[in-house]
């Protein structure tokens, strides 16, 4: 892209930004805010979450937003892997570059024509199949790990790397603004964590960065939907961070009506995280008391059950109402292995994101064994892929909720 139009573009999404930043947190209209999901009738959610702003003119292109359910998924998926995903009844797979930047992460940050051609490949298989593609670059230059962010990464130190982001996504949008309605929308960035939430402006701005590459991706692509990460930052006044959806009211109004906003819920980690990473023990039940981290916004000890996972999610709510933006959730797991626990954990979450009419993508599709809901829900050591496990069959039981999917033939 030539640099004279990318900082033209960034500049307009700045200037917007800058106009619309004041919002805030909590900010909004006071109806949002006081605005409880106890509150509100089927007829009052319908409202809420039936965010389509019309048709596509665009002919294959066009696609609706509506309640996609699906899985994340990596780079690796064969052919043989999207068919048996479709006949879960899934929809949509949010498929994800960790392993196989598409952007290389050292010098000189060349795009990885490889990694492109294996995107091209299973866009291909999806089609077949009649799935729907979420495309997540998942790692830039500048982020020190490949699944997340962190607020000290050099990403939110030096403007250069966001030139780079920008460069990325100014590729991709070019490369597959025709590529039809097999893909769903762009991710920007995954699990974004700043320093600061409520930054206007410079590197450590996650607002200005996602207005900018808006810009960028719409200067070619004028109607995909493109999705904004919420972000995890330090509060200046206390020891809880702004959780990933206490935080989506730090975003400013929607550019345009093809955005989604796209938190992340893992908490609490010390429950869907154990035995996965060394800091999280095993034996933390659901329901039940779960130590906290300031970080996911959570004193030292919580009770967890369905009222705390709707608690916690309630935040998102207001701006969703406020904006009448589409909310997606893109990443919600617990280990397979920790049996009715885990899955019930996942039937209550996935009753909210249901209730309030939701997107959303479980992690993951084939891809860490710890995730997999084809292995076994009691066994760790046991890798056998089996063909119906009780968490497999509960991601099926919501999966028949998705409209029938249209395999290569038929507009999808």
């Amino acid at each position: 892209m030539d640099l004279d139009r990318r900082k033209l573009l960034l500049a307009a999404g700045t200037t917007v930004g800058g106009a619309l930043l004041g919002s805030g947190i909590g900010a909004g209209p006071a109806s949002a805010a006081t605005a409880r999901p106890d509150d509100l009738g089927d007829a009052d959610i319908d409202e809420a979450v039936d965010t389509e702003a019309g048709e596509r003119a665009g002919g294959d292109r066009s696609f609706s937003w509506n309640r996609l359910r699906g899985m994340s998924a990596p780079s690796t998926l064969t052919d043989a892997d999207v068919e048996a995903f479709a006949a879960t009844g899934g929809n949509l797979l949010r498929l994800g570059f960790a392993g196989t930047p598409l952007m290389r992460k050292t010098a000189p940050f060349d795009l990885d024509q490889e990694a492109f051609a294996r995107l091209d490949t299973i866009l291909d298989a999806c089609e077949r199949h009649g799935v729907h593609v979420v495309i997540d670059p998942h790692t830039f230059p500048g982020l020190r790990d490949n699944f997340t962010t962190f607020p000290d990464d050099e990403f939110w130190q030096d403007l250069r790397f966001h030139d780079l982001a920008h460069e990325l996504w100014d590729y991709i949008a070019a490369r597959y603004k025709d590529r039809g309605s097999v893909v769903a929308g762009y991710d920007l960035l995954n699990e974004p964590a700043v320093p600061d939430v409520r930054a206007e402006s410079g590197p450590a701005s996650w607002n200005a960065l996602a207005l900018g590459l808006v810009a960028t991706v719409r200067a070619h692509d004028p109607d995909r939907h493109i999705l904004i990460g919420t972000a995890i930052s330090p509060k200046s006044d206390g020891p809880l961070w702004y959780s990933r959806f206490e935080s989506v009211n730090a975003l400013p109004p929607p550019p345009d009506a093809r955005i989604v906003v796209t938190p992340h819920m893992y908490a609490p980690h010390a429950f869907t995280h154990q035995g996965v990473q060394a800091d999280y023990p095993e034996g933390v039940h659901f329901p039940g008391t779960a130590p906290g981290q300031t970080w996911e916004g959570l004193p030292a000890s919580v009770h967890w059950d369905r009222a705390a996972i709707r608690e916690y999610l309630r935040p998102a709510l207001d701006y969703q109402r406020a904006h009448h933006v589409p909310v997606f959730v893109g990443e919600f797991s617990t280990p397979r292995w920790i049996g009715m626990d885990g899955n019930r954990y996942l039937r209550d979450t996935i009753e909210e994101f249901e209730r309030l009419g939701w997107s959303w993508t479980y992690h993951a599709w084939r891809e860490w064994e710890g995730w997999d809901a084809e292995l076994s829900n009691d066994d760790k050591d046991d890798l056998t892929r089996y063909p119906s496990t009780p968490r497999l069959e509960l991601l099926k039981h919501y999966f028949s909720r998705n409209g029938r999917r249209r395999p290569r033939g038929q507009r999808l």
